[in-house]
């Protein structure tokens, strides 16, 4: 996955951003760079990152550090990610036909419209059907391990994405709510 691989780069040093853009675009890498935090969740909503390279106060790579560490990391960090042909390319349950190689998604015949996360979302309950999925694991697995005490991005994205699955957002049919525990899938026939 390394060539053409999406990664963020989130840091409010302009010189520091500068150099990680020119050196990962000069690794065949698509970068996009935010300021802070704020922006760099705008940017999600559009553009899924396969790597996250942020400045947080946490063992990461200390400053000032070799590029030559840093780029050896994310090869090592992307190596690890699933690779695409490791997932199935089409998944059909229910009234759902989810195709991750287009990122499109039909319900019961008709084509949405997800933002990558939205889909990110739809796909992972898809594949733990009938089954309640916890608020920690499905933060975890969409929004990554530090995310896990945020519940309320998972209560936006259930929100957004019931307006646009569902018949009828307030009697949910498809993306059940299990109180205080997490959500369900129900793909229907």
């Amino acid at each position: 996955m390394a060539e053409g691989a999406h990664i963020l780069v989130v840091d409010d040093e302009p010189q520091i951003t500068r150099v990680l853009r020119t050196a990962l675009v000069a690794q065949g890498y698509e970068i996009r760079v935010a300021n802070d935090g704020e922006m760099a969740l705008e940017i999600m909503k559009d553009w899924s990152p396969h790597l996250i390279i942020t400045d947080l106060s946490m063992p990461y790579i200390t400053k000032p550090f070799s590029m030559n560490e840093l780029l050896a990391r994310v090869r090592a960090n992307l190596r690890r990610a699933p690779k695409s042909e490791e997932v199935a390319e089409l998944v059909e349950i229910g009234d759902f036909r989810i195709d991750l190689a287009t990122r499109t998604v039909a319900v019961a015949g008709r084509e949405l419209k997800l933002t990558p996360k939205e889909f990110d979302l739809l796909l992972y309950l898809s594949q733990h059907p009938h089954r309640v999925v916890p608020h920690r694991t499905l933060l975890a697995a969409i929004w990554g391990a530090n995310s896990t005490e945020q519940p309320e991005y998972l209560r936006v994205f259930i929100g957004q994405l019931r307006k646009k699955v569902e018949p009828d957002p307030a009697e949910p049919r498809y993306l059940l709510t299990e109180r205080w525990v997490g959500y369900r899938f129900e793909p229907g026939n």
